[in-house]
């Protein structure tokens, strides 16, 4: 009785088997992988009761962010964390077109510093005047504008010097050569302008006249300035050439004593604040401070006996004006390259150090200018405020002993004077003071003026 029972349940879990499996198979909107596993399924007598589950894949259900996160070290995982979580800071460039930056003007300026690629040219289309409108050196003769990108290469004629010139012939080729390079000039004299893209507004307008001026108006900032020069020349002070020289017009002793009590104040102030100071010795270098006056300093790359000048980026190598050694022994130094080192010739025609229409930014002197204009070079400027600084020191700051010395003997001397003087008589200066009392008393009578409450009183006192 159990076994046919038994046997009839399977018959009839049996037949429910094929039907669910009919029913899988005529449905289209199941999975493949759904219809091949029911499909695949044992119709045996051990068939299960339960039908097992079936598992979908991973990347249906996990993204594939979280698999690599599963897959890395948790110090890379904490690291893109962090990274994500930053704000990126992106980097500003500088506009291309800023003719009121005098920095940028300046770094323009110093890619034409190189005589390998960029030669002297006349005034008007010199380094300033291309540097003024947007203008930098970007090859050999080649110049490029740093907003529109145009470039444009600037040839002109070679000056044959040591050519003789003496038939009719060569002279009429020397003029008309002569005449070409003026028309070339004019040409690129307008080019400057002109050459730029059409929608480029360095071709509008350019940087002001003043923009190469050195700023030498404020004293501090002008001291300041010779003094961080100066330092840096006194680290060098053994590659300094013996002979230097200066302006003809400057009285170097005396600008020396000037800065050197410049230099005690700083020390004085440095002591204060704790500041060491060996940076502010009392002995000025004469040498190191006349290259300071006129714009001299140390290459800023610390090369060894190389000083530049910031305003032209003209560098010098002190090497050339010292004497070299003698390759034999026994025998003296030979002499150097060039026998003096002129710290003002050797400037650009154009630095405003020597320049003092770069200086004054090229203002014309005018017949309705009422008051005088005088234009001042740098080195005239810096001389000016040193000498100014040295007088309102001598205001402000008490006399040393030995300038109180001096003046003691001039007072006692002065005293000495007045007395070995013959006394007057009595009567004649008695005489003199009524005089002089006389005189007073009638000056006093005509302004002195009676108050009017005091006149209105008199007025009613007086009787009808």
């Amino acid at each position: 009785m159990s076994y046919a029972l038994n046997t009839t349940k399977r018959k009839f879990h049996r037949i429910l088997d094929s039907i669910s499996n009919t029913s899988s198979i005529s449905l289209p909107g199941k999975d493949k992988h759904a219809r091949a596993s029911t499909i695949n399924l044992p119709s045996t007598a051990d068939t299960p009761l339960k039908r097992p589950r079936l598992e979908r894949p991973k990347s249906s259900y996990v993204s594939s962010s979280s698999q690599d996160l599963s897959q890395r070290p948790f110090s890379s995982i904490a690291a893109t964390i962090a990274s994500k979580s930053e704000p990126k800071v992106e980097e500003r460039k500088k506009p291309a077109f800023v003719p009121w930056d005098r920095e940028e003007f300046l770094e323009r300026l110093k890619t034409f510093r190189h005589v390998d690629k960029w030669l002297s040219k006349p005034e008007r289309i010199n380094e300033v005047e291309w540097a003024k409108r947007g203008w930098r050196c970007v090859g050999k003769e080649r110049v490029g504008c740093v907003s529109c990108a145009m470039e444009l290469v600037i040839k002109l004629e070679e000056d044959e010097q040591g050519r003789d010139h003496g038939t009719d012939e060569e002279i009429d080729e020397e003029d008309w050569r002569a005449a070409a390079q003026e028309d070339l000039v004019k040409k690129y004299a307008d080019m400057v302008i002109t050459a730029h893209d059409e929608g480029c507004f360095w071709r509008i307008r350019g940087c002001d006249a003043t923009i190469y001026r050195l700023p030498l108006t404020h004293p501090p900032t002008s001291l300041d300035g010779l003094l961080h020069r100066y330092q840096s020349l006194v680290t060098m002070a053994s590659e300094l050439p013996p002979a230097v020289l200066s302006a003809d017009q400057t009285d170097i002793p005396v600008l020396s004593k000037t800065f050197a009590a410049i230099l005690s104040s700083k020390a004085v102030g440095a002591e204060t604040e704790g500041v060491s100071q060996q940076q502010f010795s009392m002995d000025v270098n004469e040498q190191a401070f006349i290259l300071a006056l006129f714009g001299w300093q140390a290459e800023e790359e610390h090369i060894a006996g190389l000083v530049t000048c910031n305003a032209c980026f003209r560098r010098l190598g002190l090497w050339l004006y010292k004497a070299r050694p003698s390759l034999k022994e026994g025998e003296d130094d030979e002499a150097a390259i060039m026998s003096s080192l002129d710290a003002v010739n050797e400037h650009r025609e154009y630095c405003p150090w020597i320049n003092s229409t770069s200086q004054s930014g090229g203002r014309a002197i005018k017949d309705t200018d009422t008051v005088e204009f005088t234009r001042f070079a740098g080195w005239e400027t810096l001389v000016q405020v040193l000498k100014n600084s040295a007088a309102a020191r001598k205001e402000v700051m008490p006399l040393s002993p030995i300038e109180n010395s001096q003046q003691r003997d001039d007072v006692a001397s002065v005293a000495e004077t007045a007395s070995s003087a013959e006394p007057e008589d009595r009567a004649t200066r008695d005489a003199k003071d009524k005089e002089r009392w006389a005189r007073l008393k009638k000056l006093k009578q005509v302004f002195h003026v009676k108050p009017r409450k005091k006149v209105q009183k008199e007025n009613l006192a007086v009787p009808k």
